[in-house]
């Protein structure tokens, strides 16, 4: 009779056991599915996003989109999650996704970064300090704002001012090629100390590359302050919970940001290395991140992360 009792008692075990494998995310939700617009940025959240979800027992997968196709890939459930709306910048991409129900936000990730105009000190202390001072300097400029990739929100303001004429900008034209194809022009007009004035956001190492000035006056445009937003699938949180659970933890400081980007430019290292090094220097941040979050088995997480890391 004991032996029988026994039994169903290891019987009832296993049974709950086998449940409570299964009770921190469905098995759909085991791949996760980013979007990656190939900012620095967004290589640093998605290396740190990803090693967190591979270390928990998921997948991952990262599709470099541009703005517009992140949001309609998340619309048609063909992504899953995008680290990299950056407000209130971003707000024309987003917005009419988020009205409609077809998007979720689940939070702020960075807060206290700065994303406008920027020109190099020198240009600064020559008097070129404000968005109302760059008519009279259009000459010396050549008429041309520095931007990123064509579709990016921060082009889209850019060419919304020069189509509105703001700041007397009507005769200015916009540099559309990329992030690295900009920072090349920066570049070289430091190198010879010319004047030029492009797209600039903090976190980004190109703060501590060149000594910069962000133009004050453009922030009914560009916003005062910016804020990077996670957004999801609609339903996405709740079929998942697991996942945004970790999601909504998953918060960064400038400094943090800064300091991954930077080793990554400057050593040339890869993301995912680089971005798992620094979790590992810094356990009590993963710690945080971790918080009531489990592996996708529904054992605690942050046990599962610390061996992946060490790996």
């Amino acid at each position: 009779m004991k032996k029988k009792l026994l039994g169903s008692l290891l019987g009832l075990s296993l049974s709950f056991g086998a449940f409570s494998a299964h009770a921190a995310d469905p098995a759909e939700c085991q791949l996760v599915r980013f979007g990656d617009v190939g900012w620095s940025d967004a290589a640093v959240t998605n290396g740190v996003a990803t090693n967190l979800l591979e270390g928990m027992g998921y997948k991952t997968k990262l599709t470099m989109v541009t703005l517009s196709v992140a949001y309609l890939s998340l619309e048609n459930h063909q992504l899953d999650v995008f680290l990299s709306d950056w407000e209130p910048s971003g707000s024309s991409y987003a917005d009419p996704y988020l009205k409609r129900g077809k998007v979720e936000r689940l939070g702020a990730s960075l807060t206290g970064a700065r994303y406008s105009l920027g020109v190099p000190d020198y240009v600064a202390k020559e008097g070129l300090k404000t968005f109302s001072d760059l008519a009279a300097w259009s000459s010396k400029l050549h008429n041309t704002i520095y931007g990123i990739e064509s579709g990016n929100d921060g082009n889209k303001i850019i060419l919304d001012m020069i189509k509105n004429n703001d700041f007397n900008l009507g005769t200015f034209r916009l540099n559309e090629s990329s992030e690295q194809g900009m920072l090349s022009q920066v570049a070289r007009a430091v190198s010879s100390q010319k004047p030029i004035v492009f797209l600039a956001w903090e976190p980004h190492p190109m703060n501590m590359r060149f000594h910069l000035t962000y133009l004050v006056g453009g922030e009914k445009q560009f916003g005062a302050t910016a804020e990077v937003m996670t957004d999801v699938a609609a339903g996405y949180a709740t079929k998942c919970p697991n996942v945004a659970r970790l999601l909504k933890q998953l918060t960064f400081t400038i400094e943090s940001e800064n300091e991954m980007m930077t080793t990554i430019a400057e050593k040339h290292g890869k993301p995912a290395q680089v971005t798992k090094e620094w979790m590992k220097a810094h356990p009590e941040v993963v710690e945080k991140w971790l918080d009531g979050v489990t592996t996708l088995d529904g054992a605690p997480a942050l046990p599962a992360v610390k061996a992946y890391l060490a790996q």
